[in-house]
Order: structure tokens, then C-alpha cells, then sequence
């Protein structure tokens, strides 16, 4: 049983040509081809596992960098807010605890303001505005007493919601700043009066710029409108219109992947600052996820590399002791078919015994012949000069019967002898001729109308000749057991092609079964009676014919007889 597993396996992999160039020697191709294939079935999961793992690595660094540059986001986010809201705050504590006469008074104003910037840094300057939007008191850098921002945005916002953060702007200084405002009401008589600070957009940037990015990354803020509210590396100055990514609408913190065609692949993270038309925006072009699966890059190949070397060592091994296997059950075979075809010639022999006999019978009859003829002559002459030319053409005819029965017995054991395929150049039709001359007297014998339709302009061939005539005795020897008497049997020759000749052998014999046809080239399969084959002839035959480099077909009808198609290649080539 292992042996047929092995054999069967060999015959597919060897049959299937899938890397005819690995080399000529069929075993050491067969082991190439194991060891291939061995090699390519282990790997490919390995490297669908490594680049699976590689990119899901790669995926969740991605994730955790997202996750950590959300959490960056909302930490930077909260500092500004935590910024706003204490200067928000105390601008409040400032209408509880001072009134608006008080804070009128040019004096008072300013005491409060250094008082206000040595406890809460970044602050440019601070006023009080009545409720037509006049600017009553002002303490501070630049001469702003009575400017009037009853036309400004931020004033009508905090005459509305009492409070304001406002954009960044220009305004009179002409230097972007932002303000925080707080109304307070006046209840003795109807109005309002706003405190007012302003701080420049570079206090702004020192919070921004708290977020950890790389060289190639951008940090700013910039309003609903889309207008930036702090410089940028790459995307413009404060008060541009950021144009690349549109302005969010989530008030939650988002990170998200985008694809800009001015700058290719980057994620882009941004959160609302609370009271404020604000959004805190980071976009990360660096990708440094990237940069870490890199590391592990190397360690990687190394492994599949070293996989790659202990799988084929081991493939080797496996492979050279089942191409061993293989090579020694294709050793017993041959021997085995050798005995075979060596078994199936003395069959032949066998029954062309009565032939041969008769054929040496003839030229020993004249030899006896000739020789009493010339006993005679020298018993009753005593002159030998007189009889010399009869003598001569006695012993001329006994020498060509000795030729013809020498010609006959080489004949014979050349068709009988063991050997290896050998390269004879020949005339098929003379070959055919000298088959036909063994079997003759059984044909004759049984009145079997034996006919030659030889091509005459066949070119020499080139392939083993005692092989190719044992292929053609079986098959007319089968062709003699399937017809009855004064039955017909034809053997035909034609070109094919260039480099192909054709040699059809048919017979009106009984034929054979459609349902055994398939079956006729097995080993040991026989549509004859018991006893009367081995199953071996024809099996033998497709061997040899396939060994030459030609191929055997049958056609058969029952009731109607049977042809055997043989094409030869006119110069043999080893497969």
C-alpha cells in the first residue's frame, strides 16, 4: 500500500510539468519540485500571519496614537479654558467688589489693573465702557480713553449674554489681541457699564503650542468662520481663512483621518474651547505611529528568513529520502518490466518456433542436398580437375544456405536478447518484412490473407529496432488469435509528418468490447480465454512505444475487427 501511494504520488508530480526548467535528471527535479512546493505551502501562512500581524500591530499603534492625541487635545483644550475662565472670573469678582464710580476714577482703574496682571500674566490692558459703547476709563499701554465700540461685535454680544470672549481682531491697536468682557447692571437706574481686558494673541500661542507635535505638524485655533485665531506653521497667520479642512460643527473631541491632496495623507484632531466661537485644531502629518513597526522591521525579516532556511533544510530532508524511495520503487519497477518484456520476447519466440524451424529446415536441406551431390561425385570420378566448376557451384549454393540460416538464427537472437534501448538506424518496411517472415507459416498455415500496403518513400528511422519489431509481433499475433480462418490482416504505413510515421494494423477478427477498450493497456488485463494470455503483451507494448517517443491508440468495433494506430518519431529522442 505505501508503495502505490508513493508511485501514484510520483506519477502526478512528475506528470504535471509545473517547473520543467528546475532540470533534466527527473529525481533530482521531482526533489526541487518537493521541496519547492514543501517551502511555499509552510511559508505563505507564515507570511500571511507576519503581514496580518504587521498591519494590525500597526493598526492599533495608529489607534493608541489617535486615543493619545485626543487625550493631548482635551488636556491643551482645558488649559486654555482654565486660562479664560480665571480671567473671566476675576473680571467678575472686579464688578462685585468695585462700583462703577469707583472704577471710573483713572487712579483707582489702574491700581486694580497692575494688581490684575502681577496675579494673572498676559494681560495687555483693561477699561471700563458705558452702555452707549464709550470707553469712560482706561488703563493700559495705549491712549484709548473715549474710543468708541459701540459698532463692535463683542460689545453687542456681552450687552446681550452679559459676558463675552471675543475673536481675535485688529481693532485700533492694529495688533491681533482678543478681550474679555463682563456686563454688570446698573439697579438704581437703568443701564449697564462693561470691564473690559484684552490680551495679545502671543499669551494665546503659549497654551496652543503646549501640544506635543512633531516638525512636520500644526497646532492653532481658529472660529466658526474659519478664520485663524493664532499663527501656523504651514497653514497661514492669525486672521487668514483656513481653507484645507472644513471648519467642525461637533462640539465633542474628534480625531479623525483625512486626505488632503496639497499635502497627502494626515489626521486631523479638534475640540470647541467652552464660551468661545473657538475650536482648538492639531493636524499631524509626521504619522510617528508609522515609524515604530519599523523598528520591529528588521527582527521580523530575520525570522521569516531564518523560517525560510530551518523549513527548507528540514523540506530537504524529507524530500531526499522520498525521492530515494520513489527512485528505488522505479528501479524494482523497471527490473520488474525489463522481466517482463524479456518473458513476453520468449513467449514470441516460442510460437514463431515452428516458423523458424521450417525456415532453417529449408537452407539445411540444400546444404544435405549439395553435399551427398558431391559425395557422389567423388566416389565415381577420380578426376577432380574435370568436376572443378561443379564442385565450386555446389559449395557456392552451400554457402548461401548456410548465409541464409546464419541470417535467420542472428535474426532470432537478436529479437530475443536483453538490452537496453538502443539507437538503429533502419528501413521500417524492410523491419516489418522481417516480422512478417517468422509468422509466416502460421499464416499460411491457418490461410490468413496477410497484406503489406508499405509506403515506398519512407524516410530511415532512428529508434530500437528489435524493441519496435516486439510491438509489432504482439500486435499481429493478437491479430492472428482474433481472426478466424481466411480471415484478413492489414499492416499499413504512411508519413505522418516531418518528423512522424504511422503504422496502422488492422484485422477483421471479433473486435473488442467499448466497456474494455480503456481497460487493453493495463498489466495483466486479457479479453482472451483463460490460459490462452497473460495480459502482459500489450501493456509491454505501450511501454516501449512511449519509452520511443511515439504513441499507441486502438480503435475497435465488435463484430467488425480492430486497428492499432502506431506513430514512431523518425529520430528517436530519450524521455
Amino acid at each position: 500500500m505505501k508503495n502505490i501511494t508513493i508511485s501514484n504520488f510520483k506519477e502526478w508530480f512528475i506528470s504535471h510539468d509545473l517547473f520543467g526548467l528546475l532540470g533534466s535528471d527527473k529525481y533530482k527535479s521531482l526533489k526541487r519540485r518537493i521541496v519547492i512546493l514543501e517551502v511555499a505551502l509552510s511559508i505563505l501562512p507564515l507570511l500571511i500571519v507576519v503581514t496580518i500581524s504587521y498591519f494590525w500591530f500597526q493598526q492599533i499603534l495608529k489607534d493608541d496614537y489617535r486615543n493619545q492625541l485626543k487625550w493631548d487635545i482635551e488636556s491643551t483644550k482645558q488649559s486654555i479654558e482654565a486660562f479664560l475662565d480665571e480671567r473671566l472670573s476675576f473680571l467678575r469678582f472686579l464688578t462685585l467688589s468695585y462700583t462703577y464710580e469707583e472704577l471710573s476714577d483713572y487712579k483707582k482703574l489702574s491700581k486694580v489693573f497692575y494688581a490684575f496682571k502681577r496675579e494673572f500674566p498676559g494681560i495687555v490692558d483693561i477699561g471700563i465702557i458705558d452702555d452707549n459703547g464709550i470707553q469712560i476709563a482706561y488703563a493700559g499701554p495705549y491712549k484709548l480713553t473715549g474710543v468708541d465700540y459701540s459698532n463692535q461685535n463683542w460689545f453687542n454680544e456681552v450687552a446681550i449674554r452679559s459676558s463675552n470672549i471675543s475673536d481675535v481682531y485688529m481693532g485700533y491697536r492694529k495688533i491681533p489681541h482678543f478681550s474679555i468682557a463682563v456686563k454688570k447692571e446698573l439697579p438704581e437706574k437703568e443701564g449697564f457699564w462693561i470691564i473690559r481686558a484684552t490680551i495679545d494673541m502671543e499669551t494665546l500661542k503659549k497654551y496652543v503650542y503646549n501640544l506635543n507635535i512633531g516638525e512636520k505638524d500644526d497646532n492653532f485655533i481658529i472660529n466658526k468662520d474659519g478664520v485663524l485665531q493664532t499663527d501656523t506653521r504651514f497653514h497661514g497667520k492669525a486672521l487668514d481663512k483656513y481653507i484645507e479642512t472644513p471648519v467642525p460643527s461637533n462640539e465633542q473631541t474628534v480625531v479623525k483621518e483625512s486626505s488632503i491632496k496639497t499635502h497627502g495623507h494626515e489626521i486631523c484632531g479638534y475640540s470647541l474651547i467652552k464660551n468661545t466661537n473657538w475650536f482648538l485644531i492639531a493636524v499631524i502629518r509626521s504619522t510617528p505611529y508609522a515609524r515604530i513597526p519599523g523598528i520591529f522591521r528588521n527582527e521580523l525579516f530575520f525570522i521569516i528568513i531564518l523560517s525560510i532556511i530551518l523549513n527548507t533544510f528540514i523540506t530537504t530532508l524529507i524530500a531526499q529520502a522520498i525521492v530515494n524511495k520513489i527512485k528505488q520503487t522505479d528501479m524494482e519497477r523497471e527490473e520488474a518490466i525489463a522481466s517482463c518484456e524479456h518473458a513476453g520476447k520468449m513467449a514470441s519466440i516460442g510460437r514463431l518456433a515452428s516458423g523458424v524451424a521450417h525456415e532453417i529446415n529449408n537452407p539445411l536441406a540444400i546444404i544435405n542436398e549439395k553435399a551427398g551431390l558431391m559425395k557422389d561425385i567423388l566416389e565415381s570420378s577420380d578426376d577432380l580437375q574435370k568436376n572443378k566448376y561443379k564442385f565450386l557451384s555446389l559449395l557456392n549454393g552451400i554457402f548461401d544456405s548456410i548465409t541464409r540460416a546464419r541470417t535467420i538464427t542472428h535474426r532470432l537472437l537478436g529479437f530475443s536478447r536483453r538490452m537496453d534501448l538502443s539507437h538503429d538506424l533502419f528501413d521500417l518496411n524492410e523491419a516489418i518484412k522481417e516480422v512478417v517472415s517468422f509468422i509466416e507459416k502460421e499464416i499460411q498455415f491457418r490461410n490468413i490473407n496477410l497484406i503489406l500496403d508499405l509506403t515506398p518513400e519512407l524516410p530511415r528511422i532512428e529508434t530500437d529496432k528489435g524493441q519496435l519489431q516486439q510491438v509489432i509481433l504482439n500486435i499481429i499475433n493478437n491479430a492472428i488469435d482474433a481472426v478466424e480462418e481466411d480471415g484478413r490482416i492489414e499492416v499499413i504505413t504512411k508519413i505522418v509528418d516531418n518528423n512522424r510515421i504511422r503504422i496502422l494494423i488492422s484485422d477483421n477478427g471479433i473486435g473488442i468490447p467499448k466497456d474494455k477498450i480503456k481497460h487493453i493497456f493495463e498489466p495483466f488485463y486479457t479479453t482472451k480465454e483463460k490460459g490462452k494470455g497473460t495480459g502482459l503483451g500489450l501493456s509491454i507494448s505501450y511501454g516501449i512505444i512511449q519509452k520511443l517517443g511515439g504513441n499507441i491508440a486502438v480503435e475497435s468495433e465488435v463484430g467488425k475487427g480492430t486497428t492499432f494506430m502506431i506513430d514512431i518519431p523518425v529520430k528517436y529522442e530519450a524521455v
